[in-house]
């Protein structure tokens, strides 16, 4: 079983298959652990390759629409850099690296500890495919659990209850 790792930033994987609430939890996530006084970078996978972060109209899309590899648009208080080109999750948590939680949505096979989210029995199943799983984020009852074969270790937690998910995070951090 992955560790988290006891120096920041701390790493935390959601998975889960297609709408079992993953971006949901880590916003939930997000909001408990910036409130606790964490600094928290937040990691999508797009596995389609289809998403733009830029719109037609601003002087950010014309200069990459005249060619540009990168584009950086910054203010006061926020940075954007808009790059043509593929960064590996590893490039980028380097970059992250002065955050104190790092929260990834996706990279199934990275070699991160994992939260995984269950909406359904079935989707146990995504468990026993996966390495560093440490937990499981649920929709199910406790009843419906517990009839339920359980690996090892791994903690279950409610998805409803996210402000205990965040606390379990930060007790993880000693």
């Amino acid at each position: 079983m992955a560790e988290i790792s006891s120096t920041s930033p701390h790493i935390m994987q959601i998975v889960g298959y297609k709408n079992t609430g993953k971006s949901t939890l880590i916003a939930a996530l997000t909001r408990s652990l910036t409130s606790a006084g964490r600094r928290v970078a937040v990691i999508k996978h797009d596995g389609h390759d289809h998403f733009e972060m830029d719109h037609e109209g601003t002087d950010s899309y014309s200069f990459a629409q005249a060619g540009a590899d990168a584009v950086v648009v910054m203010s006061e208080k926020r940075t954007a850099l808009i790059e043509r080109q593929a960064t590996s999750l590893e490039n980028m948590i380097n970059y992250l690296s002065t955050y104190d939680w790092i929260l990834i949505e996706g990279y199934k096979q990275a070699p991160y500890p994992k939260l995984v989210t269950v909406r359904e029995e079935k989707d146990l199943s995504l468990i026993k495919t996966l390495q560093d799983v440490v937990g499981i984020v649920s929709w199910l009852t406790h009843d419906k659990r517990g009839s339920l074969e359980k690996s090892g270790d791994l903690v279950w937690h409610s998805v409803h209850k996210t402000e205990e998910i965040a606390r379990w995070l930060v007790s993880l951090e000693r």
